[in-house]
């Protein structure tokens, strides 16, 4: 009977391991754009000025939390800084559940709606997010 437990748990973890290398080598994101079903409610991106910072919607606005906490503080904002995949830097606003975008926060010129923000992560991959998976 030890024998058959044995035999049972081992090849369990080999069931199991190959389960996770072929989901590890499937998913491999290289430079496509990842969205993880665990990482949604947050993002974690990049701001102009290279900063890394998390963010989250919470009555209609950002709420944004630094990684460096000792030369920036939480705070709540109408609008996020964010570097995009190409690197560039827009600026976005909630507008119900779509996202305003202006190109180097310029509001005054042409605003794109969007549904999701497409943005670096801190590692620099290509992620993206939308209005429904940033509300708390």
């Amino acid at each position: 009977m030890a024998k058959v437990l044995l035999g049972f748990f081992a090849v369990m973890l080999v069931v199991i391991s190959a389960a996770r290398f072929a989901y590890n080598v499937s998913t491999d994101p290289g430079n496509e754009p990842v969205n993880e079903a665990w990482a949604r409610g947050t993002m974690e991106f990049v701001t102009w000025n290279n900063e890394k910072w998390s963010a989250w919607i919470h009555a209609g606005t950002f709420t944004q939390v630094p990684q460096n906490t000792d030369d920036w503080s939480r705070h709540s904002n109408a609008s996020l800084a964010f570097t995009n995949w190409e690197g560039e830097f827009w600026q976005a606003k909630i507008d119900g559940d779509l996202f305003l975008l202006a190109y180097q926060g310029n509001w005054q010129g042409p605003v794109e709606r969007s549904e999701a923000i497409r943005f670096r992560d801190w590692s620099g991959n290509n992620r993206l997010r939308t209005v429904s998976e940033l509300q708390r």
